[in-house]
């Protein structure tokens, strides 16, 4: 009956919020939330047409040291420590009546999926399961932080502009997110599956609108908006509550900038991990319950709302955590009145396409037959995206004449092959920064993966690309028509089974925004994904197998491989132990109030040198009286750790920030780590009053 009554609740407030004044929302929404942590009943599940579902999470943390990260391209972003831990959330899906007819869905907290991510996680799930699991039914999703360690990609590169590549890092990867799967597969277990949709309008600003007035204004009349603002959720439910919740939404994972070197999820990290944590103690799961907020198609959709590398917030700290909160909200309210429950088959579709030369019809072009291109970067990629920074100062956006000085420059600092005449015409109007994909082999795989499944009445559209909005508006718009009726709900889910770059609308490819840029198969990419997905649609809806000649490039065991970081010293000075207390900053206040930040600073080793994952660098630990108790680990969103080099020597720094609700009382702070000889160190911090 509670929950019943919250429905009610919660669905009159989302009417009229906009019409309360900001001291009335807040008070209402306090309410809310604790009623919310009432528990609920226990479900009766439908019966009618269950599904099996199971879910899993599981860490993928990269090397939290000296290794450069994923996403601006800087070679001086290099890694210092940990915000946040990198998680690979998964979920698997199956019909009662016939449990081979699945689908595995992760979330996985990187930049990218790079392809062979893909398969080597196949390999491990079929070591295990046999043939039930392969790429017509895994689809694995990169949430796409910028705040991630890179050098996991099998690189035909050996100019390390790509930031290298480091097995270490690649296999923790593959195996965090292998062991979310197993975990899911493991729970499987009866259960519904309800969908619910709203409307997020205060979270992302259109960051190229220059490009996106190209496309007709007729067509933009369609939409109210500039930025896709849906937001698609699915809630997990079995016979003894909530289990689980997906949701897709649109939004770059870029408030935290450039200049940032600590690991973090960003926004959609954030968001998970305080679902994670309120349904978990509402529904009484703990740790057990896996929220992932799954990105979708945020091309241009930036959440630095002031449209230069800032807002809303203060800081990029503070941005990380309002975008966070923004789609935290909206999914609490629609994971509250989710009712349509989704019932039928499960159905999947898969090819490889290679765009170096794909056909492309006149009734995705409007403009009679054309042909993609080899894949090629332009100018404007080096320039960067304007809102959100990190781009080199000698390019800028809309950059669209090739320039012999320039092309003389690159080719001396990098020693990248120059462009051929066939791919330059191609590419027209997009003056060639880097061209690589015409060779033999192609300096990148040119072999793109799309998947296109139906669960009930939606479709997931998992793409290995970046979708403006309106490209992603086209999409979703083909795939409707395609159907024809097999769903009514559509999902596209980007930075799928690989990366190729971004999806820019023909129009918006003309005037070499950053988008358009970073666009690597030249201006009819879109109509050639809207040709492809239209054929995975229509081998649904008419039940006909697609088939495809091509097969992928795979580059595992031929990529050069780099050696992770290691520190100069792998000793400390005479007197002091890893762990110890460092004593040339030691800071002697002991009495803190709630909101401000204890600091605590170790003798410590460079974490990339034994570099693992799942393990935990800080805990924060309260004294009971059954002695100290874990309330905050290095995962946590109010807890920092952070190295830096003294004299060639290790040292931490460890931040936790008091909560405001926390009791009055003693703490302290321990810091883990391994030594040079990889065992494992302990330290521990002077007592920690908070009055």
């Amino acid at each position: 009956m509670r929950c019943f009554l919250l429905s009610v609740v919660l669905m009159i407030y989302w009417k009229i919020k906009s019409c309360l004044s900001r001291v009335n929302y807040l008070n209402i929404s306090l309410f809310l939330f604790f009623l919310m942590l009432l528990p609920c009943p226990s479900y009766a599940l439908d019966k009618t047409n269950p599904y099996l579902i199971g879910r899993g999470i599981s860490d993928v943390t990269g090397p939290s040291y000296g290794i450069q990260m994923w996403g601006f391209g800087r070679a001086d972003q290099l890694t210092k420590g940990l915000h946040i831990r990198q998680r690979s959330r998964a979920f698997v899906i199956a019909e009662a009546e016939d449990p081979s007819s699945r689908l595995v869905f992760v979330s996985a907290d990187l930049g990218s999926i790079e392809h062979h991510i893909t398969l080597a996680v196949i390999d491990h799930l079929q070591t295990r399961y046999g043939g039930l699991y392969t790429i017509k039914n895994v689809i694995l999703s990169a949430t796409h932080t910028h705040s991630g360690p890179g050098g996991y990609w099998h690189s035909r590169l050996d100019n390390n502009l790509d930031g290298g590549f480091y097995p270490e890092h690649f296999e923790v990867i593959v195996s965090g997110i292998t062991k979310s799967i197993v975990q899911a597969h493991e729970d499987l277990q009866e259960g519904n599956i309800y969908l619910g949709k709203s409307q997020i309008e205060n979270a992302g600003a259109n960051r190229s609108m220059i490009a996106y007035l190209e496309n007709p204004q007729k067509e933009r009349d369609l939409y109210f908006g500039n930025t896709p603002t849906e937001m698609t959720l699915l809630k997990f439910v079995d016979d003894s509550g909530e289990i689980g919740m997906l949701n897709w939404f649109a939004l770059h994972p870029t408030a935290m900038n450039f200049y940032n070197p600590l690991i973090s999820g960003d926004h959609k990290g954030y968001a998970s991990l305080r679902m994670e944590q309120l349904q978990g103690k509402r529904s009484g799961l703990g740790n057990n319950f896996v929220a992932a907020f799954a990105q979708s198609d945020p091309g241009d959709v930036t959440p630095n709302t002031n449209l230069d590398n800032t807002g809303p917030g203060q800081t990029d700290l503070e941005t990380t955590k309002i975008m966070g909160e923004r789609q935290l909200e909206a999914a609490l309210e629609i994971f509250e009145l989710a009712s349509e429950p989704l019932s039928g088959r499960i159905k999947t579709r898969q090819i490889y396409v290679d765009l170096s030369d794909y056909h492309v019809d006149d009734r995705f072009t409007k403009a009679g037959e054309q042909t993609t291109c080899p894949s090629a970067y332009g100018y404007s990629f080096a320039g960067g995206s304007t809102e959100d920074g990190g781009g080199h100062f000698l390019f800028r956006e809309g950059m669209t004449k090739q320039s012999f000085v320039f092309d003389l420059l690159i080719g001396w600092l990098t020693g990248a092959p120059r462009w051929t005449e066939h791919v330059r015409n191609c590419q027209r109007p997009k003056p060639i920064l880097f061209e690589t994909g015409s060779g033999k082999p192609p300096l990148q795989s040119q072999i793109r993966s799309v998947t296109l499944a139906v669960v009930g009445q939606l479709a997931i559209l998992a793409l290995p690309a970046e979708v403006t909005t309106m490209a992603g508006r086209r999409l979703r718009t083909a795939l409707m028509k395609e159907l024809n009726g097999v769903a009514r709900h559509i999902v596209l889910a980007g930075y799928s089974n690989g990366y190729a770059g971004y999806v820019t609308t023909p129009e918006e490819y003309l005037v070499q925004h950053y988008e358009g840029g970073h666009t690597l198969h030249g201006r009819w990419t879109l109509p050639a994904y809207q040709q492809i997905a239209s054929g995975l649609a229509s081998s649904l809806s008419t039940g006909k197998v697609i088939q495809s000649n091509t097969a992928y490039d795979d580059w595992r065991g031929k990529a050069t491989e780099a050696p992770l970081y290691v520190a100069k010293n792998k000793t400390l000075p005479k007197g002091v132990a890893f762990g110890d207390i460092f004593l040339k900053k030691r800071e002697e206040r002991t009495l803190y109030n709630n909101g401000e930040t204890v600091k605590a600073e170790f003798w410590s080793h460079n974490p990339t040198d034994n570099y693992r994952t799942g393990n935990n660098y800080l805990r924060v630990e309260h004294k009971t009286q059954e002695g100290w108790k874990t309330i905050a680990t290095d995962g946590d969103w109010n807890t920092t750790v952070r190295w830096r080099s003294e004299d060639d020597f290790m040292v931490a720094t460890l931040k936790w920030v008091i909560p405001m609700n926390i009791d009055a009382g003693e703490y302290r702070i321990i810091h883990l780590g391994y030594d040079p000889q990889d065992i494992e160190f302990k330290g521990i911090s002077s007592l920690i009053k908070v009055q």
